[in-house]
C-alpha cells in the first residue's frame, strides 16, 4: 500500500491596486515516509513561509520542487524556498523551463508593478526535467504535458499510486477561470487538455486555483472547469457586450471566487470578437 499523502495549501486571494484581485493559488506537498516533492511555489513571502513550515513539519527531505507552468504565481517562490532547502532540485518540463527562462526578466518587472513591490522577486529558474518521472520514496510521479490552459504549455503531475493529479491551471475549482490570455481556439484547446486529465482516471484533482474549503474531488472539479469554459464559448457569441457576458456567466455560475477574472476575460473576449 502506498504511503504517499497530499498536503494542499491554498494561498489567499490578493487584492490589486487597480481594483481587481488575483485568484487563490494552490501549492501541493506530496510526502512519503522520508521524502517530499512540492508542486508549485506561491509568490508572496508569507505564503512561501507557510510552505516552508509545512515541509519542516512533515519531517521529510524536500528533494524536488516541480513547476507546472510558466505563470509567476507558480514559481516565484523558488528563490526563497531554496534558501531554506538548498538541496532541493527545482524542475519543470523542458517546454515550461524554456518558457520561464525566456520570459522571467519581463515577468519580474511586470509583477513588481502589478503588486506594487509586495510580491517576491525571483531570479531562480527551474531546470528542464530529464524524462517525465520524479521519484519519491521509491514511487513514481509522472509529469504530463497536456498543452493549453489559461496559457499554452501546461503540465500536470500524476500520482498514480493514489489516483491523484496535481493539475496546475488546467483545472479550477470554485474560482472563475482566467480566459483573458487566449481566444476561442485556445479555449477549445483547453477543453482538450481537460479531457487529457480525465483520461488519467484520477480520484483526486488539485486545481491550481480553488476555494480552499472545497474538496479536491476529481469528478466535480473537472466537470466544473469543462462546463464553465464551454458556457463561456457559447455566451461570447450570444452576448451584446462585456457587461452582458459577465451577467450571463454569473447566472450560469453564481458565487464563484475572483469575479475580476471574469470581468477581464469578458472585456478581452468582446474586443477580439469586434476585431
Amino acid at each position: 500500500m502506498t504511503g504517499l499523502r497530499l498536503d494542499v495549501f491554498t494561498g489567499p486571494q490578493r487584492e490589486l491596486d487597480n481594483g481587481g484581485s488575483f485568484s487563490p493559488t494552490t501549492s501541493t506537498l506530496i510526502t512519503g515516509s522520508t521524502e517530499s516533492v512540492l508542486v508549485d511555489t506561491q509568490y508572496m513571502a508569507d505564503d512561501v513561509d507557510e510552505l516552508i513550515n509545512r515541509v519542516a513539519a512533515s519531517g521529510t527531505t524536500l528533494t524536488t520542487i516541480y513547476v507546472t507552468h510558466a505563470h509567476a504565481d507558480h514559481y516565484f517562490g523558488l528563490e526563497r524556498l531554496l534558501e531554506r532547502f538548498p538541496a532541493a532540485r527545482p524542475v519543470a518540463a523542458p517546454v515550461v523551463a524554456t518558457e520561464i527562462a525566456a520570459g522571467n526578466d519581463a515577468t519580474r518587472a511586470r509583477w513588481a508593478d502589478m503588486f506594487s513591490g509586495t510580491a517576491l522577486d525571483n531570479t531562480v529558474l527551474p531546470e528542464p526535467l530529464d524524462g517525465d518521472t520524479i521519484m519519491i520514496d521509491g514511487e513514481t510521479l509522472r509529469a504530463v504535458v497536456v498543452g493549453q490552459a489559461d496559457i499554452p504549455n501546461n503540465t500536470v503531475l500524476h500520482v498514480p499510486s493514489i489516483a491523484a493529479v496535481v493539475a496546475g491551471d488546467v483545472i479550477y475549482n470554485g474560482i472563475n477561470p482566467f480566459l483573458a490570455e487566449s481566444d476561442a481556439a485556445g479555449w477549445n484547446a483547453w477543453l482538450e487538455s481537460i479531457a487529457k486529465v480525465a483520461e488519467l482516471e484520477p480520484r483526486l484533482v488539485v486545481a491550481g486555483h480553488k476555494r480552499a474549503e472545497l474538496a479536491d474531488d476529481a469528478v466535480a472539479s473537472i466537470a466544473f472547469t469543462r462546463d464553465y469554459i464551454s458556457d463561456f464559448i457559447a455566451e461570447v457569441d450570444a452576448a451584446s457586450g462585456s457587461r452582458d457576458l459577465v451577467e450571463r456567466m454569473q447566472r450560469r455560475h453564481p458565487d464563484l471566487g475572483n469575479p475580476s477574472a471574469l470581468v477581464l476575460s469578458a472585456v478581452t473576449a468582446m474586443k477580439r470578437r469586434r476585431a
